[in-house]
């Protein structure tokens, strides 16, 4: 038997192997090892290759920049590629040495790409690892320092072509990745390999432990019936992490862990650091899984918190250490924690649903006053959380669209479901109904009443892109007798204003002021009645003359500017003129008279009669 000391004189032997058993290799390493310490074993083997070549090389020593561009023809002769190119920028020293080396370059039909997409599909990350270490350990050999390969465009990863880029170890100083794959070539031995592993799986079991004790932890407040708050803070005492839940537009809900002033300050840093689009707003879509944002200020995890496939809001772990930059970690905590609330959320919103059919119900009673007494309709109110004693504001919300029938009962059901849940994430209780083809809202008086508002149009015009919303708003009322009153008076603030989301009654013109359930019948007969020769026309003729008289009386009889607002000639507009006030023996340019008519066109423009 041959003694094993002999076996450190025999020289290194030559393999031949085919690209397919040594893709059956690299298969089997990476699903055993799994990616990175696969990498690790291939950059080792490549390195070890190249220095073997290497050693070949210097038996003949030559020039340096000879025996590199030896390198070329020994991936060719081993069939690693079918070509290669390359850039190098060499400079020796004074005795002959090398003070400096870079290079660029492209490997052309790297074997390594064809095994890794035949085992493994599409990669993530460049995958030419034998290819990287064979060329840093030749080279490093050959000049006698350390250099190291780095592929920066990789063909398994969808790129053009596999390029890499050659430096001295020194000069990846500012690479931190890189710097992180050349502590891949250190060699560990095998108990080291499975120490290492047993303690990643005992640091995993551990994490799994925790998550499922969390896990337990916040079912069993659920189980009890704990609020929203309680397993907020249950959260924030368990993990130690300041905790949020915000709305659609990242407005807080519910916050521990940090106090008002705090809170707001990483507000605002979060909110300068999001998605926003050209006109400020926030790019709501964008958001729909788990995220991580790093401001100046803090570091944060959003998750959405989802109910019936629905983003209803989300949840937020804030992190004021920013040099705690691994957050993947907190994952699971803050998934488990989102699934926590949306049950939270899945179960107040059933309870609602029924709650909402009954308030939906009893406000249409109110509107209708199909009540028994003034006393018991206020009564019947605190069981709904609402108090009709306080001064409240009555709106109508209207919804146009060319592509989608907003007249639809479960297109408004949607819309009053999405403003019923923004407005309980507010903890804002209000009346929402649908009300002849409209949705109508009472609001009671709050101090940030417009703010609201403004935020559920914003809402709205996220969820429903194309549709166009407006709302109208009631003066102040403290009687719900008059609730009819409020009623017509937000839908008097939209047809008196046709351009803005949002029109307050309080704005509207004195002839809107003037006009009020209780007068309405008597201004449409007074009307009529004087303008009773010009309805008896047909349609067309009839809203001819109507507009006629409108804009001329609008423009205080100032003929100009009437041709112009209405493109006719000066005898046109003279005919019509004329012809108007034979129909109503009338001369329009009576001061008294034409006020008169321009009031009423106003009046019945303003209650919806006709179109001037």
């Amino acid at each position: 038997m041959l003694d094993l000391q002999t076996f450190d004189n025999f020289e290194d032997k030559t393999l031949s192997t085919t690209s397919a058993t040594f893709g059956l290799l690299r298969k089997e390493l990476i699903s055993n090892l799994g990616m990175k310490r696969a990498k690790a074993f291939l950059l080792r083997y490549g390195w070890n290759l190249g220095v073997a070549h290497a050693k070949e090389v210097l038996k003949s020593p030559g020039p340096i920049e000879e025996m590199l561009n030896k390198a070329p023809n020994l991936h060719l002769q081993t069939g690693q590629l079918s070509d290669l190119s390359s850039e190098r920028t060499l400079i020796l020293d004074e005795d002959g040495k090398v003070a400096h080396i870079s290079a660029t370059g492209k490997w052309f039909d790297s074997f390594e790409v064809l095994e890794h997409v035949r085992n493994h599909g599409k990669s993530t990350h460049p995958v030419c690892h034998t290819l990287t270490g064979f060329g840093s350990g030749f080279t490093s050999l050959v000049i006698g320092r350390k250099v190291f390969l780095k592929e920066v465009k990789c063909r398994a990863k969808g790129d053009d072509e596999c390029c890499y880029e050659m430096r001295l170890l020194e000069d990846w100083h500012d690479d931190m990745e890189m710097l992180e794959e050349i502590q891949l070539y250190k060699e560990n031995n095998f108990i080291d390999e499975l120490n290492f592993t047993y303690e990643q799986l005992l640091d995993q079991k551990n994490y799994i432990e925790k998550v499922s004790t969390f896990h337990d932890t916040l079912t069993s407040k659920l189980s009890d019936g704990d609020s929203i708050e309680e397993i907020v803070n249950t959260v924030h005492e368990t993990l130690n992490i300041p905790v949020s839940i915000e709305d659609l537009n990242f407005q807080p809900r519910i916050f521990t862990g940090l106090d008002k002033e705090q809170f707001q300050q990483y507000s605002d840093d979060f909110h300068k650091s999001i998605t926003k689009t050209k006109s400020g707003k926030i790019q709501i879509s964008s958001y729909n899984k788990t995220f991580i944002i790093r401001g100046k200020l803090h570091n944060r995890i959003v998750t959405p918190i989802i109910v019936q496939k629905q983003t209803i809001g989300y949840i937020t772990f804030l992190y004021l250490d920013k040099n705690i930059v691994n957050l993947d970690n907190d994952f699971m905590f803050i998934q488990r924690a989102a699934t926590s609330a949306a049950l939270y959320f899945l179960n107040e919103k059933t309870s609602y649903e029924a709650l909402d059919n009954m308030k939906g119900y009893y406000f249409e009673q109110i509107l209708l006053k199909q009540y028994s007494s003034k006393t018991s309709a206020i009564y019947r109110g605190y069981y709904l959380g609402i108090d009709l004693k306080e001064p409240y504001y009555i709106a109508t919300l209207t919804a146009e669209s060319s592509q989608l029938d907003t007249s639809k009962l479960d297109f408004l059901d949607k819309v009053i479901q999405s403003i019923t849940r923004y407005l309980d994430m507010q903890s804002y209780k209000i009346l929402i109904t649908q009300y002849e083809h409209q949705i109508v809202m009472l609001f009671p008086k709050v101090e940030a009443l417009q703010l609201k508002i403004e935020n559920i149009l914003k809402l709205l015009n996220n969820q429903f892109r194309f549709v166009q919303f407006r709302i109208g708003l009631s003066g102040e009322s403290e009687d719900i007798e008059t609730i009819d009153e409020s009623l017509e008076e937000s839908q008097i603030a939209l047809r008196l204003n046709t351009d803005e989301q949002i029109v307050y009654f309080e704005n509207a013109s004195i002839v809107g002021s003037l006009i009020n359930s209780k007068n309405m019948m008597t201004i449409r007969r007074k009307a009529q009645k004087e303008l009773s020769p010009i309805f008896q026309l047909k349609d067309q003729k009839r809203d001819e003359l109507l507009k006629t008289i409108y804009i001329f009386l609008l423009n205080g009889g100032n003929l100009q500017q009437t041709i112009s607002d209405l493109s006719l000639s000066m005898s046109g507009l003279m005919y019509r003129i004329s012809r108007i006030e034979k129909l109503l023996n009338k001369e329009l340019r009576n001061p008294i008279v034409a006020y008169e008519l321009l009031i009423m066109l106003d009046a019945l423009r303003i209650l919806g009669d006709i179109e001037v």
